[in-house]
């Protein structure tokens, strides 16, 4: 009986390091990183720093068919939450369920409003914040994702 015990136990401790060793740490991107992810996915990139107080970095992006991207570094974690929050408080829902995911370095908040998605996230002093038609939720959703945000 005492073998079989151990034999669980250690199967269960291995089971846990391995499902472990699959979560990682979210990796703010830079604003050169998002730049190059942006334009590669088809969007116009401009620089804004300079209209957003306290930001280390600051980028807007749009394509051709209006869908909206914004990036923001900023000097620390709890401005950046400020700012998420700003977003995602004026963000209107409708009258629909959003989704929201809150942690102390990540955060996601995405609804749907009619013709339009909306999805912001957060990693430490990063925010980003996307706005495009419902039609093209599925392709910001892989850029945003393929960054961990």
């Amino acid at each position: 009986m005492k073998q079989r015990t151990f034999f669980s136990s250690a199967l269960l401790a291995v089971l846990l390091v391995l499902a472990l060793t699959g979560c990682s740490a979210r990796t703010a991107v830079d604003a050169n990183d998002f730049k190059t992810l942006a334009e590669g996915a088809g969007y116009t990139v401009t620089d804004n720093t300079d209209q957003l107080s306290g930001a280390k970095s600051y980028l807007s992006a749009e394509d051709k068919s209006g869908n909206e991207l914004y990036y923001a570094a900023l000097s620390d974690e709890a401005t950046a939450l400020r700012l998420y929050n700003s977003i995602k408080d004026s963000i209107q829902t409708g009258g629909n369920k959003p989704t929201n995911l809150d942690s102390t370095p990540y955060a996601k908040y995405t609804v749907m409003n009619g013709e339009l998605y909306y999805r912001v996230s957060r990693v430490n002093n990063t925010v980003i914040y996307g706005k495009c038609l419902v039609t093209s939720q599925s392709a910001l959703d892989k850029l945003l994702d393929s960054i961990h945000y």
